[in-house]
């Protein structure tokens, strides 16, 4: 038996439509509480034209290649190694990131978390180039670290802090 080339093109078509939001959200963080209503939206569709493909036999599981690739064209081939990796010890949990400007220069705050409501530190930047005005967003992305960044025990005690200043 064949592998469906229907479910081959599929397949592509999900995974780039998948990578470019992925890309976009990578790209400008703003743009991901968008794709908290756009993913689902576009699963539900993709899952509709699968229906429909299978429903009218132009896609079939006759291979195993046929079970993986429709595997491919499902939320669980993005969601599987999201979970494995948001369990490591070792990941960050960004729980909250803001920006504002404030004497010529654009600040960043951003808090890591161990879980939800246990902060794992805070950092501190402040942009390389001058922001003004008329002109109050950074012209290239240079973060320099800034403040006194603090990191905690999971106990929520302070583990130690680092200090640094813009010069």
């Amino acid at each position: 038996m064949k592998t469906s080339k229907t479910l081959i093109a599929f397949c592509i078509v999900y995974n780039i439509i998948t990578l470019y939001f992925i890309s976009d959200i990578q790209r400008d963080q703003s743009a991901s509480l968008g794709y908290v209503f756009i993913f689902p939206f576009f699963w539900i569709i993709a899952g509709i034209i699968l229906g429909v493909l299978f429903w009218i036999k132009k896609a079939r599981l006759n291979t195993l290649w046929d079970k993986l690739l429709l595997f491919f064209s499902t939320p669980f081939a993005l969601l599987i190694p999201f979970l494995i990796i948001s369990n490591l010890p070792s990941s960050r949990l960004i729980t909250s990131s803001s920006e504002y400007n404030k004497n010529g220069h654009r600040h960043r705050e951003i808090h890591y978390d161990y879980s939800v409501g246990q902060t794992q530190r805070i950092e501190y930047y402040i942009s390389k180039d001058v922001v003004t005005d008329s002109k109050p967003f950074p012209e290239s992305d240079v973060w320099l670290k800034d403040s006194v960044w603090t990191y905690y025990n999971k106990d929520g005690t302070i583990e130690k802090t680092e200090n640094y200043s813009f010069k």
